[in-house]
C-alpha cells in the first residue's frame, strides 16, 4: 500500500488520510461501478462478474458495516451514521475505504468492480478526482413490478409491496443524481432477462468501454466533465 500522510477534510473534527494512489492508476485496470435497484439482479450479476472476469469485487455496504464493527473514531462516526435514519456518513469516509480496499486489492486482481456505488454526484466526483476515472457503469434496469416480486421471495414475505417500490423509487432517485454528470459513461442493461443472457451483455459492455476507453487525465478535462461540483470540492 502506498504511503499515508495526515491531510484536513471538511469533516470535523477527524482527519482524513492521504493515499498514495500510483499502484492503482499505474497499472490502469478497468474500473466499473454497478447500480441496480433492488431485485434489479445487481448481488446475482455482481457475483459473477467478479468471478468469470476476476474483479476485485468492493462492496460499498459490507465496507462501511465491517468499519463500524471497529472501536475507532471512523468506526464510531460509521455506526452511528448506520442507525441513525437522520444522519449520513461522510461521502469523504466512503471514498477513504473504497481506496484502501482498492490498494489491498490492486496486486491480484485484472479489474475492480465497485458495487452500489455512487450514492451521489460528490462520491462521483471525489472518486474520480481522487483515485481514478471509471471506465463504465453498469445500470441494471428491470420492470418495477418484476422487482417487486423478487424481493417479496427474498424476503420471504416480510415487506410489504408499498415498501418495497419506495426503495426503489429512493435508489432510482439516487443514481439519477449520482451519475448525472456521467450520462456518457452509462451502459443500461435490462435485468427481467435470465442471469446468464443479462451476463453476457453486460460483459459485452464492459469489454467494449475498456477497448474504447478515453479517460479523464488533466484537471481541465475534469473540471469539464463536472463543472461547478469541482469547485465546490476545491473550496472544501
Amino acid at each position: 500500500m502506498g504511503g499515508l500522510i495526515s491531510c484536513v477534510d471538511d469533516v470535523p473534527p477527524m482527519q482524513r488520510l492521504c493515499y498514495d494512489m500510483t499502484p492503482i492508476k499505474s497499472r490502469s485496470l478497468p474500473i466499473v461501478w454497478l447500480v441496480g435497484p433492488p431485485g434489479s439482479g445487481r448481488t446475482t450479476q455482481s457475483k459473477m462478474l467478479s468471478e468469470n472476469l476476476d474483479f476485485a469485487h468492493i462492496k460499498v455496504a459490507e465496507l462501511l458495516r465491517n468499519e463500524a464493527e471497529k472501536d475507532t473514531d471512523r468506526g464510531r462516526l460509521i455506526n452511528e451514521a448506520l442507525h441513525h435514519r437522520a444522519k449520513k456518513v461522510p461521502d469523504s469516509i466512503v471514498i477513504d475505504l473504497i481506496k484502501e480496499e482498492m490498494l489491498t486489492t490492486s496486486h491480484n486482481c485484472k479489474g475492480y468492480l465497485i458495487n452500489n456505488f455512487p450514492k451521489n454526484s460528490k462520491q462521483a466526483a471525489l472518486f474520480i478526482k481522487e483515485i481514478d476515472d471509471v471506465d463504465a457503469i453498469i445500470y441494471l434496469v428491470c420492470d418495477v413490478p418484476v422487482m417487486v416480486k423478487r424481493k417479496q421471495v427474498q424476503s420471504e414475505g416480510r415487506l410489504d409491496d408499498d415498501v418495497i417500490k419506495k426503495m426503489i423509487a429512493t435508489y432510482i432517485k439516487e443514481v439519477k443524481e449520482g451519475t448525472s454528470k456521467l450520462g456518457s459513461k452509462i451502459e443500461k442493461i435490462r435485468g427481467n432477462e435470465d442471469p446468464n443472457d443479462v451476463y453476457t451483455k453486460i460483459e459485452a459492455a464492459i469489454s467494449l468501454r475498456v477497448s474504447t476507453k478515453t479517460r479523464i487525465k488533466a484537471e481541465a478535462d475534469y473540471a469539464q466533465e463536472f463543472g461547478s461540483t469541482i469547485s465546490s470540492l476545491t473550496s472544501a
